[in-house]
């Protein structure tokens, strides 16, 4: 149960942040907080995610630094510390849109893997599924190059969908110093913000996945369907995501509830097993693009997932030209591509092209 508290304990520098990211020595605005444009969204400020990342696209506010798939060997903040035996982390970047999905490593996923629903989770194991993470959204870099000492490479990332997001906004912003291997295999994300020995106040090691290099697609579900979603694919790898449905009410009262973990364990403490199940409904898991296993399921939030196929060739029509992709009879727009038009058939249909894809 213990480990979204240490996850939190470490990005927080050991509960330093607020006191050591502020002015004047690290300064920030609001629109730099992390769910600065969701938090407008919920409220419904019609497109404030889509609105801000298509800007930012268009005025090419891009960066290849980091583009990948990306598992997580270590993470130290404070006094303590994770690696990837505590938790398997997959985390997939474009030059714009990124998921990061974080599962802790328990025995009581792969119990979990044999059951149909949440119907058939205990009032424990639903607070204990709580117990993860997964966000998607827009990595912002500084603008300014080259990159020198003086002038390092910094992203700032902002929030489309976020299992811990319950309407309480991350009070500093979700910023990092980047600094890359001369190979580009490996990284380090240095938190921010220093402390008064100068030293960053958290560290995450990001290795390269096998095949996690290679072409890139970012896929992002039209807003008439209400549910925010997003789909990634680095190398051989994809990520997937989808929000919580955006008509869920936002309750006022639990804007003050400072996590999904807190919530959901209030919600099962007073019975209320379906408002929780509510809130644990967003979607978030990780698979290959290759071979025998192509766009099967090997990780994610929900365990009963895994070992499922996320598509199959006939549900996807690609629609280049129009920079659309109809999956399963939805419209989701190419926000970003580096496969081109018979990748991406390839991509979808293994070659076999559709009558009704047209390049």
């Amino acid at each position: 149960m213990e480990w979204s508290k240490e996850q939190g304990v470490m990005v927080s520098g050991g509960g330093r942040i607020e006191r050591l990211f502020d002015a004047p020595r690290f300064s920030w605005k609001e629109e730099d907080l992390p769910h600065f444009h969701k938090a407008r969204t919920c409220s419904w400020v019609k497109g404030s995610t889509h609105a801000a990342f298509g800007k930012w696209k268009r005025e090419k506010r891009t960066h290849d630094i980091v583009v990948g798939a990306w598992f997580r060997p270590l993470f130290l903040g404070g006094w303590i510390h994770s690696d990837s035996r505590t938790e398997s982390v997959y985390n997939l970047q474009t030059p714009s849109l990124f998921i990061d999905l974080r599962i802790p490593n328990l025995e009581e996923n792969k119990k979990w893997q044999d059951i149909h629903g949440f119907s058939q989770l205990s009032d424990v194991d639903l607070r204990l599924l709580a117990r993860r993470h997964c966000f998607a959204g827009y990595s912002l870099l500084n603008q300014g190059g080259p990159w020198t000492i003086e002038n390092p490479p910094v992203c700032t990332r902002h929030h489309a969908i976020d299992w811990n997001f319950v309407g309480k906004m991350r009070p500093r912003p979700n910023k990092w110093r980047i600094e890359m291997r001369e190979d580009g295999k490996v990284w380090k994300e240095w938190g921010y913000a220093r402390d008064e020995f100068d030293q960053h106040i958290y560290l995450e090691r990001w290795e390269l996945l096998p095949e996690g290099k290679g072409p890139y697609l970012a896929l992002t579900r039209d807003e008439r369907y209400g549910r925010e979603a997003i789909l990634i694919v680095c190398g051989d790898h994809f990520n997937f995501a989808m929000d919580r449905p955006t008509k869920m009410p936002f309750d006022p009262q639990r804007q003050q509830v400072a996590s999904l973990q807190d919530l959901v364990d209030s919600l099962v403490d007073k019975g209320d097993r379906e408002e929780a199940i509510k809130y644990l409904s967003l979607e978030g898991c990780h698979g290959r693009i290759s071979g025998k296993q192509a766009w099967v399921i090997d990780n994610a939030l929900h365990p009963w997932m895994i070992g499922k196929k996320i598509l199959s060739p006939d549900e996807v029509q690609v629609k280049y030209a129009e920079r659309k992709v109809l999956w399963k009879g939805e419209e989701w727009h190419i926000f970003e591509d580096s496969f081109g038009p018979n990748g991406l058939l390839k991509l979808f249909t293994g070659g076999i092209v559709d009558k009704k894809s047209s390049l």
